[in-house]
């Protein structure tokens, strides 16, 4: 969906799962400034039905689940009800019924949106002052997995306080997640949408002690670090086969065959990594990066880890001789250094998607 002039609105989505009168006091305010808002009931039950019949009579539309399916379906079937309604928008502008999200603040992200109508626009708390542990650990060790996972640096990878611009809600509809870990799936795929990041500071409000939150630290946040370890997974257990066959390589070639040791280490070096880097290709394309970059990523692939090959190499003959720690403890610090230039490499070049997906 495409909106087709400037004055088209934009569309504020609760997600609300068990809500209380918070959630009516926001619609109640967005209304009165002329809002459209969509809520969904993610399957609260009978004993919150009044809530969502209150918003309806404000003028809100409301989708319902029949039971709890998750923040991140509430906000696909909110996204999907409002493409099904056929109405111009500019975008969607996704916020908490828990009253963290303030008007004003909702108001900002529009205002953000209208200067970035391409760009995602991510409303992000300070976490300064008296800021829940579970709130403040969660978003600085995700945050920085992040950066890493994806090379894009935000401020607050956990808010819900979000605006997607119209050309992008197609998109979003795609992208897998049930509960929480479809807003960090969002976040994981704009490379790949060749969508920017804009920021907006807002309010930070924790409203006791943030217990009405229904994330569960452990559960929640082993669905968002799936997502992000299995690049660990990928690189780690390669490293492993590879230094399992330099071992070998280099008991045979040196210890058996009586080779020099620089030649030794050199040869098991190119060895162990033709055959570790055949897994590592196929584990880095489709368990990784799905798949993505195209027919060249095999070329572009085998065309890094030749460089990073013979770097490899060259570095283990010349500094085998020097090495305290021994030959076969060298490889250590040289694949260290190696393992996270490839994986920028790798992340930014080899598996980039070519295609730009975001609609035009």
């Amino acid at each position: 969906m495409k909106a087709s002039n400037e004055n088209a609105p934009y569309v504020v989505l609760i997600p609300a799962y068990k809500p209380d009168e918070r959630l009516v006091t926001l619609v109640r305010t967005l209304r009165e400034k002329n809002l459209p808002v969509t809520v969904v009931d993610d399957g609260g039950g009978a004993a919150y039905a009044t809530f969502f019949d209150q918003c309806a009579a404000l003028g809100a539309d409301v989708a319902c689940h029949a039971v709890n399916q998750g923040k991140g379906r509430a906000l696909k079937t909110g996204i999907n009800h409002i493409l099904r309604s056929g109405r111009e928008i500019a975008g969607v502008v996704t916020a908490d019924a828990d009253g963290q999200h303030t008007p004003q603040d909702i108001l900002r992200i529009i205002d953000a949106m209208r200067e970035n109508p391409t760009a995602l626009v991510l409303g992000v708390r300070a976490f300064k002052g008296k800021v829940p542990f579970k709130s403040l650990a969660g978003n600085t060790i995700t945050r920085a997995v992040y950066t890493l996972a994806s090379g894009i640096r935000v401020s607050d990878t956990q808010t819900g306080l979000r605006g997607l611009p119209a050309s992008s809600l197609e998109q979003m509809m795609r992208i897998d997640g049930e509960r929480y870990e479809y807003e960090m799936n969002m976040l994981l795929k704009l490379r790949e949408m060749n969508m920017p990041v804009a920021e907006v500071p807002i309010e930070t409000i924790y409203i006791d002690d943030n217990k009405g939150s229904h994330f569960n630290p452990i559960r929640d946040a082993w669905r968002i670090y799936r997502v992000i370890l299995t690049y660990v997974f990928a690189s780690v257990s390669s490293f492993v086969i590879d230094y399992a066959l330099y071992l070998l390589l280099l008991s045979l070639t040196a210890r058996v065959f009586g080779w020099d040791v620089s030649i030794a280490g050199g040869v098991s070096y190119v060895g162990a990594r033709i055959v570790s880097s055949l897994y590592n290709y196929n584990m880095n394309k489709f368990a990784v990066f799905g798949g993505k970059g195209g027919k060249g990523t095999i070329v572009r692939y085998y065309a890094l880890a030749f460089v990073q090959m013979l770097i490899g190499a060259g570095l283990t003959m010349v500094l085998s001789p020097f090495a305290h720690i021994g030959v076969s403890w060298i490889k250590l610090p040289i694949d260290i250094v190696l393992f996270f230039v490839s994986y920028i490499i790798q992340r930014d070049f080899v598996f980039k998607n070519r295609e730009k997906t975001t609609a035009a």
